[in-house]
């Protein structure tokens, strides 16, 4: 996950300081349009994620979280 520095706008909503880039296309997020995830490896290891809504639904991006048909 990589934060950010608020410097840019959300590129969701358009309205708020992003947090967050997104995991899947690093598209700028916002507080209210970040979604997280936890994909867990190994033996008690596991990454936070976070995605925009179409990242996180998409199984190629977030094939732990992603919604299949």
């Amino acid at each position: 996950m990589i934060v950010t520095d608020g410097s840019q706008i959300c590129g969701r909503c358009h309205q708020k300081p992003s947090v967050v880039l997104c995991d899947g296309c690093e598209k700028p997020l916002c507080v209210d349009c970040r979604k997280f995830d936890m994909w867990g490896y190994g033996c008690g290891h596991v990454d936070t994620k976070a995605f925009c809504l179409t990242c996180a639904d998409d199984e190629k991006i977030n094939p732990y979280g992603g919604k299949m048909d």
